[in-house]
């Protein structure tokens, strides 16, 4: 009896795997949009982001001082690998105009009287940096750039003038550098910005497409009232549970897949970093993925047509993409938006993946994270058993 009742159970599973399958690959759209489009913002999202490092931007000399000094200045700055001066001109009025023509990507600017206020004790000059900041790598680039010159070219004006005053070099260098700093980026060595966002973009592309594919299929079963007629088969006592699991079966073979291309297919196309082993990190993608699917299903609740998901989901992306920590530090949060951020799959997500595939962590190093997704798992699960049995009595 009990060996019936688990064939029978399995049989009801595949079958309702088949009939989602079915449903699904038939909507066009749904296809489009949750496998189209997450192969297509991973590769063009991570091509268009490749050049990591930017080097030689054009940016616009303008020096009102003419002396010796400006003229290393100028010539320590166009050494940086960074920058090109490629145009030199005599007033910040000329160089707006070539940045309006989008001929330059900065402006610095040597103001009068330079060198004499340099050489005065306890002066500091000022140098005028316009940095494109439509563009944060523009911006964050020609800044570094110039800082890093100015430093250097001032520790050594430093050291000459100590030693002018009688000073032997081996003090004088170390008065003007009294101790050495040594930066090290860990796990993004180039600091590129691919590097940065790719792996998060990984997880909240598949979030966003999943969910809309989903929600386009479902909101389209809402829509014709087919939910019941569709999953007949499910009626039966604890059919609702069996089905629910069937259902996400070809969900989760895909997803898988679309995973496995963007870490394996992605990442080595665009040379992006991959230090975790793979099977690991697979692993760890079983309950995220999951999750995704769950919560696709209990969004069922909310989509009566088609068009309902493309416009929250799209609304709710930019929220799930600052969750996950790409634009603003999650530990600065207000304590009702980290609440609201478990609740979002990527943001446990984006959290073991890129200890795992950035840092190179280990699945047992990051068995808390791995647990708090199977939790959000299982808390999702529970909704989508509730909505798949609710709209089957429907």
């Amino acid at each position: 009896m009990m060996f019936k009742k688990i064939i029978s159970s399995l049989s009801l599973i595949i079958e309702t795997a088949k009939k989602e399958k079915q449903l699904l690959f038939k909507d066009s759209a749904s296809i489009e949009i949750y496998i189209g489009c997450v192969i297509a913002v991973y590769f063009f999202y991570t091509f268009v982001y490749s050049p990591e490092v930017f080097t030689k931007l054009p940016i616009a000399y303008v020096d009102n001082d003419q002396t010796t000094i400006s003229h290393e200045v100028k010539r320590m700055l166009n050494d940086t690998e960074s920058l090109d001066l490629i145009y030199e001109v005599t007033s910040l009025e000329d160089a707006k105009k070539l940045f309006e023509e989008n001929k330059i990507n900065g402006i610095i600017m040597i103001p009068k009287n330079f060198s004499k206020d340099l050489q005065k004790p306890g002066n500091n000059p000022t140098i005028a940096i316009y940095c494109d900041a439509s563009y944060m790598l523009y911006y964050d680039k020609t800044l570094q750039a110039v800082s890093n010159s100015l430093m250097a070219y001032t520790s050594q004006l430093q050291l000459q003038q100590t030693m002018m005053s009688g000073v032997p070099m081996k003090e004088a260098q170390a008065s003007s550098k009294p101790f050495n700093i040594i930066s090290t980026s860990l796990y993004n060595l180039d600091e590129g910005y691919a590097t940065f966002v790719i792996p998060l973009v990984i997880i909240i592309a598949m979030q966003t497409l999943q969910l809309t594919g989903m929600g386009v299929l479902y909101g389209t079963m809402r829509e014709n009232n087919t939910f019941s007629k569709n999953f007949e088969i499910a009626k039966g006592r604890f059919g609702y549970f069996f089905m629910t699991i069937g259902r996400s079966i070809p969900y989760f073979i895909i997803s898988m897949l679309l995973f496995l291309f963007g870490i394996e297919v992605i990442f080595h196309i665009f040379t992006i970093p991959q230090r975790g082993n793979v099977l690991e990190v697979m692993v760890f993608l079983i309950p995220v993925t999951l999750s995704i699917i769950f919560l696709g299903m209990s969004l069922m609740n909310f989509f009566r047509n088609r068009e309902d998901p493309i416009m929250l989901l799209t609304v709710f992306s930019i929220p799930a993409l600052m969750m996950g920590g790409v634009s603003y530090p999650t530990l600065a949060f207000p304590l009702w938006i980290k609440i609201i951020a478990i609740f979002f799959p990527s943001t446990i997500g984006v959290k073991g993946f890129l200890a795992l595939t950035q840092a190179g962590a280990s699945l047992v190093e990051i068995n808390d994270i791995f647990i708090q997704m199977w939790g959000v798992c299982l808390f999702y699960f529970i909704i989508a058993v509730w909505t798949n049995r609710r709209f089957l009595k429907k």
